[in-house]
C-alpha cells in the first residue's frame, strides 16, 4: 500500500513553489503563491480520495459495500437484518395469520401461527407473531393493541421471546469470516466448510428465522460421544450465545444432514456429503451457577456502590469467553475454560472503591466447585452457561 499521508495541501504547495524559479516572487499573497495553493488543495483532495480507493481495496481496510464486494470473490455475503419472533398471549383462540398488533414502542407484529397452545388457567392461547421492524428492538413486554377489530378479543399481551431480531451483520464481523476463510479454506466435509455454511445461512424457524451464533464441530464423534467413523457431531448455540431452541437445532439438522425416522442419514441429501451422519446438538444449560466475590472496600465505598460495576465485567468476561469458544478453528481443547478465578479477581480489583479481593467461590447447583477450571464441552456432553441462570453475589469482608 503506498504512504499518502504525507499529501496534504502544504507539502504539496511547498513542493511546486521548489519549482518556480527564484526571480519570481512567491511570498505569502503573490500572484503564484495564490493560484499554486488553490491547486495544491485540489490536488489534495485527489490524493484524499486514492487513499480511499487503497482502503477499499483491501478486506482488512474495506469497509461497507467494497467489503461485500471483496467479500464476494470469497462466495461470501453479508447476513442480512432478522425480524424478532415473540409468544403472543390473546384472549381468542382463533386468530388469523397476519392478523396484526402493535405494541407500546409502536412496532407491528403479525401473527404466523395458529394457536400452538390453550387456553390455559387465565383463559389465554399462544401464538408466535414477528415484528415488522427487522434488526434488535428492546425486548417485548407488557400489553399489546389490536390494529384491526376482531369481535371478542379483548386481552393481549407478550410472553416469551422466541428469536431475537439482529441487526445486519457488522462490518467487524463480517471482515472476520473473510478474513477466517482466507486462513481456513473450506470444502466438502471438511471443519471450515460446516462452520462457515451454517454460519452464513439464515434458518426458517416456527413463525419467523433465527441464525447461529456459534459452533464446534466434533468429526468421527457418534452422537453418544464415542469416536467413529463416518460420523460428526455439531454443538451449536443462538445469535445471542444462548443455548439454540429446538427449532433452530431441527432447522440445521434439516438443512446439514436430514433425519429419516430419527436417525441422521449419511446419503449426502444435505449440506454433507455422502457417507457423512452429521448430528446437530444443543447445549445443555447449567441449571444454576453462582460467583461469589468477597472484596475489601476503600473507605467511603459500599457493596451496593461497587456490586453493579463488578457484575457487569464478570458479565462482559464471560460473554467474551463464549464467544471465543466458537471461533476456535485451528486449535480446539477438549475442555473449552470459561471459569478462571484469576479473570474474575482481575473483573472486581479495577473497579472503583474496591482495595482488593480476598476469594472467588463458584457454586454449581448449590454446590462449591472446587476446581472450576471449565465447564464441560466434551464431545459426549456440553454445558453452557445461561444467562439468566447466572447468578454473581458480591460480599464485603
Amino acid at each position: 500500500m503506498i504512504d499518502l499521508s504525507d499529501k496534504t495541501m502544504a507539502s504539496l504547495l511547498a513542493s511546486m513553489l521548489l519549482r518556480v524559479t527564484e526571480e519570481v516572487n512567491k511570498r505569502e499573497g503573490s500572484l503564484i503563491r495564490t493560484a499554486l495553493s488553490a491547486a495544491a488543495w485540489a490536488i489534495e483532495g485527489v490524493y484524499i480520495e486514492l487513499a480511499d480507493v487503497q482502503r477499499s481495496a483491501f478486506g482488512t481496510t474495506a469497509t461497507g459495500e467494497y467489503l461485500d464486494l471483496k467479500a464476494e470473490e470469497r462466495g461470501l455475503t453479508r447476513l442480512p437484518a432478522t425480524n424478532a419472533v415473540s409468544q403472543i398471549l390473546a384472549d381468542i383462540g382463533e386468530l388469523p395469520l397476519g392478523f396484526q398488533f402493535a405494541d407500546e414502542s409502536s412496532n407491528t407484529w403479525t401473527i404466523t401461527t395458529a394457536a400452538l397452545s390453550g387456553p390455559d388457567d387465565d383463559g389465554l392461547y399462544t401464538y408466535n407473531a414477528t415484528c415488522e421492524t427487522s434488526g434488535e428492538i428492546p425486548e417485548p413486554s407488557g400489553s399489546l393493541r389490536s390494529l384491526e377489530f376482531y369481535a371478542g378479543l379483548t386481552e393481549a399481551h407478550f410472553g416469551n421471546v422466541v428469536v431475537a431480531g439482529e441487526n445486519e451483520e457488522s462490518d467487524s464481523d463480517f471482515r472476520k469470516r473473510y478474513l477466517e476463510s482466507l486462513v481456513e479454506i473450506s470444502f466438502a466435509g471438511n471443519i471450515s466448510a460446516y462452520r462457515e455454511k451454517i454460519l452464513e445461512t439464515t434458518f426458517e424457524v416456527t413463525g419467523g428465522t433465527a441464525r447461529v451464533g456459534a459452533l464446534q464441530v466434533y468429526p468421527t464423534t457418534a452422537l453418544d460421544g464415542t469416536e467413529q467413523s463416518g460420523h460428526v457431531k455439531i454443538y451449536i448455540v443462538d445469535s445471542n450465545l444462548q443455548p439454540a431452541s429446538q427449532d433452530l437445532i431441527d432447522a440445521v439438522q434439516a438443512f446439514i444432514c436430514p433425519m429419516y425416522n430419527g436417525v441422521a442419514m449419511a446419503d449426502g441429501f444435505g449440506f454433507a456429503p455422502i457417507g457423512a451422519a452429521v448430528h446437530i446438538c444443543g447445549t445443555d444449560v447449567t441449571p444454576s451457577v453462582k460467583i461469589s466475590i468477597t472484596v475489601s472496600l476503600s473507605t467511603g465505598a459500599t457493596v451496593e456502590s461497587v456490586t453493579p460495576a463488578i457484575q457487569e465485567n464478570v458479565r462482559t468476561y464471560i460473554q467474551r469467553q463464549k464467544g471465543n469458544w466458537g471461533s476456535q478453528i485451528t486449535y480446539r481443547e477438549e475442555n473449552a475454560i470459561l471459569l478462571i478465578s484469576e479473570a474474575f479477581v482481575y473483573a472486581a480489583s479495577i473497579v472503583q472503591g474496591v482495595r482488593d479481593v480476598t476469594s472467588v467461590v463458584f457454586y454449581k447447583n448449590g454446590v462449591i466447585v472446587q476446581n472450576p477450571l471449565s465447564l464441560i464441552t466434551s464431545p459426549s456432553q456440553m454445558e453452557w452457561i445461561d444467562d439468566n441462570e447466572l447468578e454473581i453475589e458480591v460480599l464485603s469482608n
